[in-house]
């Protein structure tokens, strides 16, 4: 073999070491960035895991106390985790009272807006919205106890704009745009608030008759007459 052919054998080599190089620097490069993106995303679940853990025990607190009363302590406890690790998700318990009161707000506005076709009558409405706040209270109640109670409920008298007014004021806004085509001229704000306070009382009451031992069927049966009694108020309540 002469010394050209030795030359190219050669040469063949060299690039067939240098295409394997290439290609385990790829594989390696790869393996990185795969282990890299799944050891992120497994942080980024374990986040959300923890995250959510620490809202459950929180709204679990706040429902059982008045929300001023509760310490993050107890819902650290409650969590079976550090105080440090909440404070990795939120600032201090106000930032954790504004998070679960904005994420209420909106499963509540939801369902207010879960109608296919639009009640024809004023009262048709007003049957809505206590029919979609008494479901709110019996599937997410302690969403529900969050929002009205104590001092809370005074956000729907308050005419403030602090940021834990906000996502109540978009639950008014949502209540003024559902009854506004049944009135006309609109209702003013004020009556908006009243008649929100007057609903979530009513529907407080159902835990009235819950806490004697009644069934759902019973309480919806023995408030019916107050409830049409109560439909008719608000209507005259609202001008009508």
């Amino acid at each position: 073999m002469n010394n050209g052919k030795k030359y190219i054998i050669y040469l063949q080599k060299v690039k067939n070491i240098i295409d394997l190089l290439v290609e385990y620097d790829y594989m390696v490069s790869f393996m990185k960035t795969k282990c890299s993106k799944t050891a992120k995303t497994r942080t980024q679940k374990r986040a959300k895991r923890t995250r959510r853990k620490l809202k459950r025990a929180a709204l679990d607190v706040f429902s059982n106390k008045v929300v001023d009363a509760a310490t993050v302590e107890e819902i650290t406890e409650k969590a079976d985790l550090g105080k440090g690790t909440l404070y990795q998700h939120f600032d201090d318990k106000e930032q954790m009272v504004v998070t679960l009161v904005e994420e209420a707000i909106e499963h509540l506005i939801d369902k207010i807006r879960s109608y296919e076709d639009a009640p024809e009558t004023l009262d048709e409405m007003l049957e809505h919205l206590l029919d979609t706040h008494y479901e709110f209270y019996v599937e997410s109640k302690e969403e529900f106890i969050l929002l009205f109670q104590g001092k809370l409920l005074l956000k729907l008298e308050s005419e403030a704009t602090e940021e834990l007014e906000e996502p109540y004021l978009r639950y008014l806004e949502e209540l003024e745009e559902q009854l506004a085509m049944y009135l006309s001229p609109r209702i003013a704000p004020q009556k908006i608030r009243r008649l929100a306070c007057a609903v979530a009382g009513f529907v407080f009451g159902f835990l009235s008759f819950a806490m004697i031992g009644m069934d759902s069927d019973e309480i919806q049966t023995s408030i019916k007459p107050l409830r049409r009694a109560f439909v008719r108020s608000l209507s005259v309540f609202l001008g009508r």
